[in-house]
């Protein structure tokens, strides 16, 4: 694998580190049925209620991202180390199919990096210029970043009915558990799923 691929891989895992992250989910303009705030809101859609489990709940709620193309992930994140205060950003994902996605952070030390991924073919974008490459192999971008999500899913908890941006939800809170860069990181997050979809509308972490 090539270092643009290596970077390119790192940068889709980052995406779902939500122990990290403030991320809001919303439609993408022409997609599906759109909410007054723009968030989705499936024509297929079918109403959510809380059941007894509530792990359950919002696991299928995030492997739910599976069917809910196209749709767009918001990621602000900020953090501290030592007393210091580290540069955040922003980083927005499009996921317009299951192997096809845009992504582009801007913010932080490392200024602009976008990358576009259709089927195998990826274009990554950093120090000023385009590098077109490939992946090892067919992965399917939106499938993954839904299954990773389930998998860091820990104890969770109902809280219970709450409106976010202007959106009928349910809030749950819970704890995530993952591994990046060979070190284990936990972290807690507020997660709001959609009374009327039954899709995470937002996730303060």
């Amino acid at each position: 694998m090539s270092k643009n691929d290596r970077r390119f891989h790192a940068a889709l895992l980052c995406v779902t580190a939500l122990v990290m992250a403030g991320c809001s989910l919303s439609n993408l303009k022409g997609g599906a049925e759109t909410s007054s705030n723009g968030g989705g809101r499936s024509s297929t859609a079918t109403a959510f209620s809380p059941s007894s489990d509530p792990r359950k709940d919002l696991r299928d709620a995030l492997m739910k991202l599976n069917t809910a193309y196209p749709y767009r992930l918001t990621e602000t994140t900020s953090s501290a180390a030592g007393g210091q205060e580290i540069p955040g950003g922003t980083r927005v994902v499009e996921f317009a199919a299951a192997d096809r996605s845009h992504m582009k952070w801007t913010g932080g030390p490392g200024g602009t990096v976008e990358a576009i991924s259709i089927g195998n073919k990826h274009y990554w974008y950093s120090d000023g210029k385009w590098t077109e490459g490939e992946l090892p192999q067919r992965t399917n971008r939106g499938t993954d970043f839904a299954k990773k999500l389930a998998e860091m899913v820990k104890e969770v908890k109902y809280v219970g009915p709450e409106t976010v941006n202007g959106v009928a939800c349910h809030a749950y809170t819970g704890t995530f558990e993952t591994s990046m860069g060979g070190q284990n990181w936990t972290g807690t997050a507020k997660v709001w799923i959609g009374t009327a979809d039954g899709l995470p509308h937002q996730s303060d972490s």
